[in-house]
């Protein structure tokens, strides 16, 4: 995996859209990335949705995400380098940070240069 310009991993204005279910990050190298609601939560970092020590995650075996679980309510800065977001089921402990949230963006110049390619869902 080839390592991130600090351009690359680092971004310039962060928004979204409630409406059109999207959270909008613009990077310093002028590149826009675009993240669908369903697409974040299944890429949810933390341990208990994709597990840790050999054990599997809530949404490894999860063929779909509830409607809660996929409504984003907020997100909160962590630090200088991610972020955390907030769901309507109340879960908000995975940090995405900015560097992981670049590789995952679901673009196809993205997906070919760094990568990308988690999984989107079922």
């Amino acid at each position: 995996m080839r390592e991130l310009r600090y351009e690359e991993r680092r971004p310039d204005v962060i928004g979204g859209s409630i409406e059109r279910r999207v959270v909008e990050i613009s990077w310093l190298d002028g590149h826009r990335s675009e993240y669908g609601f369903e697409y974040l939560r299944w890429q949810c970092p933390c341990a208990l949705c994709q597990g840790e020590g050999g054990a599997p995650g809530a949404l490894t075996f999860a063929a779909e995400l509830t409607p809660e679980q996929a409504a984003l309510q907020d997100m909160q800065p962590v630090g200088n380098y991610g972020m955390s977001l907030i769901w309507a089921d109340g879960h908000s402990t995975g940090i995405y940070t900015w560097e992981s949230l670049r590789r995952l963006c679901p673009c196809q110049e993205c997906q070919a240069r760094f990568g990308a390619g988690s999984r989107q869902g079922p």
